[in-house]
């Protein structure tokens, strides 16, 4: 390039010399003409394809140069950015492997639960479960779906090879794997002669239960193991990565243990299939080309057919719902993944407004050097260019600092889920977490960069030059955009705080209820009487009897159905009055209860409040019930408590037995209390038999403390019925409430973080706004200020963004409260004490914010702060 310029410079030369110049003349004209050799050498690659690249890669050294100058600087954004795109990625895992990821089974889009609807009870009944009928009838129909399959909980006890134990377990029909399309690790799957009575002894076991108590043993298959007390043929062992329903995922009404371990085939006995039970869960899949509407509506039909062959007269319809599979997995969790997901977004607009910041600081020291640079001819694109490739550096950096703390955020995250998440969630990362941190970063640094690349780009070089002459306060409009940004952290600061501080005194809320039982001092112990073929009342009254005599035990008992548990069902009846005679009239027209068994001593040992009439007795010689109050109030709406005390109910039918009603007690709240609990009915374990029961022990001291006590007391009794779990009461209310305490969590944390933030942003304000009126600050104390008025004035006018960005917050946040009334229990949106804490908080954090600062400047030595420059 140098040759070829040096030979048109000499024969532009050469062309002036024969035009009649001189020498001396012809060189100074062709070095107008090219304006110097070495820019048009800049010009020349400038053109070529590449440059672009070159130019990159020197902006970057340049970029690295000068954070090696300022690590202060290279810290404090890199930090503050790893904050914001980790909180962010560890959220995004999580979303996506909840919401996003697709589910572990052959197109799943096709997958859909079947749920009934009774329109007369829709208030009190959201919907029910199949019933086993309806599913048999569907599988012999022609409709829109594929294939159909069931599924139901099983109480299951597993006996011999070792200590008894209580493993979730499951009914399901012999295609039920074949339809998710999940094929066997080890082992075959159920065949269809196995759903006949007779053949159904056969088991698939999880992967999980495999390694625990087989110890990964392939020889398992075809080995008898006893089963509730009976031998079974282990037949095939499930993936590690089969996904299936637990707990009350599928429906409300259907209960299944967090963690499945054993699969039985469904083979109906002549009383289920004559009984009314609706318990059984039923998927479908939907043919290709064909609408969820049209095959909804052929079940519907078949349906209402077979109710109307089975209760002739009947003039109810009933309705069919399809809920897709993806929806029963996170409909749940999905609005409040999304709260805590917008939560981290904010946060991340509060760092990127808090580095905003302190790039613009860092430019506003490096006006002159733009300023002079602009005046020596660079373009204002390469001045743009610089600044970004500067952000981007810093933004790359907090992203890779950021990726490590996604890592032990989400590791954290999936130990503090509740479990209708942690059934969802994997426990690293991912490929998408990686990219969306990277594309996060980028997105942050371009955004950072932003403001500062417009505010140099819109600078007049020489006015600049001529101001930082003569000024020592800074640009006035300058000091506005940092204020601006001020207010902007501490408005969104405040909405995220507001959010937080509502949700924290709602969980308050829901946690001091009153439930209607105690839940201090009290030991919850979970037993089954599954396969010891033993009395259920005869047992159970053995056992209150042993552990009531531990020390420290002040009263004992046992219900069938714990109403604190998560997911805690148990068998539901119509009740009608005794007097009723017209059961297709009045079954859609009484109120349904939920049956417990109890024994004389849970009243007591629950702490449970009796209204009217008295306890149940140890011998109890005619059918008796406790009833709740509210279901005593629906039955008699119009008489008072004591005196439906003696009246008589039947359960079911209207020919059943007689129960007369000896108590009304105080109605319970379930552990979650925002989720529906039926009225309740307590019958004594002799007269409502229950082979499940939750031993409840109230103590004189840490009910922990009794734990070892009450397991040997209890195998002193049957040494073979195993015990699934020892909770307190509190834990048992903990795991209900664990959606919202994990919401509230996360949300609280970022709002602190926030907060931090904010404060940090108003701290940088102040002491910029000293650093840049030092001297200004050294000749009013010079002239006679008060260090008092000082400190004041440098206060008021750091308080003045906050106060700003707090009263815009608090009008966002009245709005936002607005959309936050569902997830909120016992306040109002408007709550004035959530409301007070956060306008506390801010002012307090921003005021000592302010005041460091502040009380800094005021202590300056006059003399240096005149020469300060």
């Amino acid at each position: 390039m140098d040759a070829e310029l040096r030979f048109h410079f000499d024969s532009q030369i050469e062309d002036y010399i024969k035009q009649g110049l001189n020498r001396q003349e012809a060189e100074r004209q062709a070095r107008l003409d090219f304006g110097g050799l070495e820019l048009a050498k800049d010009e020349c690659r400038d053109e070529q394809p590449l440059a672009w690249l070159d130019h990159f890669l020197r902006d970057l050294r340049y970029a690295g140069r000068s954070l090696r100058r300022n690590p202060g600087f290279a810290a404090a954004v890199a930090l503050t950015l790893a904050l914001g795109v980790g909180a962010n990625t560890a959220v995004f895992a999580v979303i996506y492997f909840v919401l996003l990821r697709p589910l572990p089974y052959t197109e799943p889009d096709q997958i859909h639960s079947i749920q009934v609807v009774l329109p007369e009870r829709r208030a009190q009944i959201a919907s029910l479960p199949p019933t086993v009928q309806a599913f048999l009838e569907w599988r012999r129909a022609q409709t829109a779906f594929s294939s159909i399959t069931a599924l139901r909980p099983w109480e299951c006890n597993l006996l011999g090879g070792g200590e008894p134990e209580r493993i979730g377990a499951a009914r399901v029909a012999t295609n039920f794997f074949r339809f998710l399309g999940v094929p066997m690790a080890l082992g075959r799957d159920f065949s269809r002669e196995e759903e006949q009575l007779g053949k159904e002894r056969v088991v698939i076991i999880s992967d999980g239960l495999w390694r625990r108590r087989f110890g990964s043993d392939p020889a398992v298959l075809g080995r008898k193991i006893s089963v509730n007390g009976d031998p079974h043929t282990v037949v095939g062992v499930a993936p590690p990565s089969l996904l299936v329903p637990t707990g009350t995922v599928l429906h409300p009404q259907l209960s299944f243990a967090q963690r499945v371990d054993l699969w039985k085939p469904i083979a109906p006995t002549t009383n289920e299939l004559q009984s009314e039970s609706w318990n059984h869960g039923v998927l479908v899949r939907l043919r290709p080309g064909t609408r969820i509407e049209d095959g909804s509506r052929q079940l519907e039909a078949i349906l209402n057919e077979m109710i109307r062959a089975l209760v002739p007269g009947i003039t109810t319809r009933l309705e069919v719902q399809a809920v897709p599979i993806r929806e029963v997995y996170s409909g749940d969790v999905r609005v409040r993944l999304l709260l805590i997901l917008a939560a981290s977004g904010v946060l991340l607009l509060v760092a990127c407004a808090n580095i905003a910041n302190l790039t613009l600081a860092r430019v506003a020291g490096r006006l002159n050097e733009f300023a002079t640079r602009f005046a020596l001819g660079a373009s204002r694109t390469r001045i743009i260019v610089q600044i970004w490739v500067e952000t981007w550096v810093l933004a790359l950096l907090g992203g890779l600092f950021g990726i490590g703390f996604a890592v032990f955020g989400e590791q954290f995250l999936s130990a503090q889920a509740p479990p209708e998440i942690q059934l969802l969630m994997s426990s690293q990362i991912g490929i998408p977490g990686l990219f969306f941190a990277l594309a996060l970063s980028l997105f942050t640094g371009f955004a950072c960069g932003a403001l500062p690349a417009w505010w140099s780009f819109r600078m007049d070089s020489a006015q600049r030059l001529r101001e930082r002459t003569h000024s020592t306060t800074g640009s006035a409009h300058e000091s506005r955009i940092r204020h601006v940004l001020v207010g902007f952290q501490i408005a969104l600061a405040t909405a995220l705080l507001a959010s937080a501080s509502l949700l924290l005194h709602s969980f308050v809320k829901l946690i001091a209820v009153d439930r209607g039982y105690q839940i201090e001092r009290v030991l919850a112990v979970d037993l089954t009487l599954a396969g010891t073929r033993q009395d259920p009342a005869r047992f159970y009254g053995r056992v209150v009897e042993c552990t009531r005599s531990l020390p420290g035990v002040l009263a004992a008992g046992v219900i069938s159905g714990l109403p604190a548990a998560a997911g805690s069902t148990g068998p539901s009846q119509t009740i009608f009055h005794a007097s009723d005679t017209d059961f297709e009239s009045l079954v859609l027209k009484r109120p349904v209860a939920a049956i417990r068994s109890v024994t004389p001593g849970y009243f007591s040992a629950s702490g449970s409040v009796l209204k009217a009439g008295r306890f149940l007795h140890d011998l109890e010689n005619t059918p008796v019930a406790l009833v709740s109050e509210s279901l005593a109030r629906r039955l008699w709406p119009r008489e008072s408590l004591s005196a439906v005390v003696g009246r008589t109910i039947r359960q079911g039918s209207v020919t059943g037995d007689q129960i007369a009603m000896v108590g009304i007690v105080q109605d319970v709240l379930p552990g979650a209390v925002d989720r529906p609990l039926p009225p309740l009915i307590y019958r004594p374990f002799s007269q409502s038999h229950s082979v499940t029961g939750t031993l409840l022990l109230r103590t004189s001291e840490q009910p922990s403390r009794l734990a070892r006590a009450a397991r040997a007391e209890i195998w002193k009794v049957n040494p073979n019925v195993p015990i699934s779990s020892v909770r307190t009461m509190r834990e048992v209310v903990s795991v209900s409430v664990a959606q919202r305490r994990f919401q509230m969590m996360l949300i609280s944390v970022f709002a602190l973080v926030a907060l931090a933030l904010g404060a940090i942003g108003v701290y940088g304000v102040v002491s910029y706004n000293v650093n840049r009126r030092t001297r200004e600050i050294g000749l009013r104390l010079a002239l006679g200020a008060m260090r008092r008025e000082l400190l004041a004035w440098l206060i008021v006018r750091g308080m003045r963004p906050v106060l700003a960005g707090l009263s815009t917050g608090l009008i966002i946040s009245l709005a936002l409260a607005r959309s936050l009334r569902s997830l909120l229990y016992g306040i109002e949106p408007a709550d004035p004490l959530a409301f007070a804490g956060v306008v506390a908080s801010l002012l307090l954090a921003s005021g000592l914010a302010c005041y460091l600062p502040a009380r800094r400047a005021s202590r300056l030595d006059p003399m240096r702060a005149l020469r300060h420059d």
